[in-house]
């Protein structure tokens, strides 16, 4: 693309923070130029064709200017490094930007309803203005533009806030198309729906003010994980040599492209101490070379020479596989016997964990739990069982 070409010479470098900062100037700055032009020419227009969407929509490239505004200077502060107070850096500060967008977007809209009401309670005759057309035209296609082009920059570097402005330039398109053909139809017809097209604008202001809202609230709270990246994470630890199986993968997010892992890995018991050791400073390089996360690996020794085990493993595997999916064993063992009394010796103990997804409720896990405990026994009645209940927090 041209303008990165001219603005930001390392477009290709994404991962950079400088890099990155220049992405959100580049979007906020074109969107500042292009959102006043469009607000000036349609206050304009509104005060001539005495239209109340013309004006609402002027209204609202005039938030857009500040919104744009707001995404220059939570791109600067978000890429402030690390100090004392903050170790994990400032990244998190866009979702704050987002999140204060999300409050103009609903404060105008709530402007937008007022003037609207007002305007369908005592109708005033709309004035036809070829200027008007001119504008809401030129708007539409200034804002396709934007869409495209702010949606590109947004994918390019993993920014849900550019991504956002790309949406909410697609929705100015339909609109200024709404506002367009409200204002040819009270030409054509005599009959005034502009306070109804006005309210109609300010239900989608509150619209996206809510969804912005929630997107905010959610990375701020703690949304799962990308499951892309996820998959990624297990992609590269599984090509390694002596990894039997990887779970209880968790990805901590401190904002946009800084993220920490943590997850588990079997291996083999008899594996040597030396080579567990180099293991996993292999599987921490590995994920941060060509993710950029830092990986915390914990090792958990599977038994591969103990052959009641991996027949337990296969039929558990395969059993759970088919009648429950979503449920991800995985950690198995085998315990010593526990005798119930003097004259019984017991039978041995397999125990594993058991991964449910954070949808199912504590209570639903424990008769899940229970059933597998009962069928297991059946399928095994050599074994008595002992399941783990965890949850998942990868995507």
């Amino acid at each position: 693309m041209l303008l990165l070409r001219l603005f930001v010479p390392d477009y290709k470098n994404t991962e950079s923070p400088k890099v990155r900062v220049k992405y959100g100037n580049l979007s906020g700055i074109s969107g500042v130029f292009l959102n006043m032009i469009l607000s000036v020419a349609k206050f304009i227009v509104g005060a001539i064709t005495n239209s109340v969407a013309i004006t609402a929509d002027a209204f609202n490239n005039l938030t857009d200017c500040l919104t744009s505004v707001l995404t220059i200077l939570g791109f600067r502060w978000s890429a402030k490094p690390a100090d004392r107070e903050h170790p994990f850096g400032h990244a998190r500060i866009e979702y704050l930007i987002s999140l204060a967008v999300a409050g103009i977007i609903l404060v105008t809209g709530y402007e937008v309803m007022r003037s609207s009401v007002a305007k369908i309670i005592s109708p005033e005759a709309v004035y036809f203005s070829i200027w008007a057309v001119v504008v809401m035209v030129s708007s539409m296609v200034v804002k396709l533009w934007m869409m495209f082009f702010n949606k590109k920059l947004g994918r390019a570097i993993g920014s849900d806030t550019l991504i956002a402005v790309g949406i909410d330039s697609r929705n100015d398109v339909l609109i200024n198309a709404v506002t367009l053909l409200s204002l040819i139809f009270a030409i054509l017809t005599g009959i005034s729906v502009d306070g109804y097209v006005g309210a109609l604008l300010a239900l989608v202001f509150f619209r996206s003010g809510y969804n912005v809202a929630k997107e905010a609230l959610g990375r701020i709270i703690g949304n799962p994980s990308d499951g892309s990246v996820a998959a990624k994470i297990k992609d590269i630890v599984k090509g390694h040599d002596g990894v039997i199986g990887v779970h209880d993968l968790v990805v901590h997010s401190y904002g946009p492209r800084r993220d920490m892992a943590s997850l588990h890995v079997e291996v083999p018991m008899d594996m040597p101490h030396e080579d567990s050791y180099s293991l996993v400073k292999k599987l921490g390089n590995a994920v941060f070379t060509q993710l950029g996360i830092p990986l915390v690996v914990q090792l958990t020794p599977i038994n591969m020479a103990d052959s009641r085990l991996q027949n337990v493993i296969g039929v558990a595997k395969g059993y759970i596989a088919e009648r429950y999916p979503a449920l991800h064993p995985n950690e198995f063992r085998i315990a010593d016997a526990r005798p119930h009394d003097e004259d019984d010796e017991g039978k041995p103990v397999v125990v594993f964990d058991l991964e449910f997804p954070l949808e199912i409720s504590r209570d639903n896990s424990l008769t899940l739990r229970g059933e597998i405990a009962e069928d297991m026994a059946k399928l095994l009645p050599e074994f008595e069982f002992d399941i783990n209940i965890e949850y998942g927090f990868a995507g």
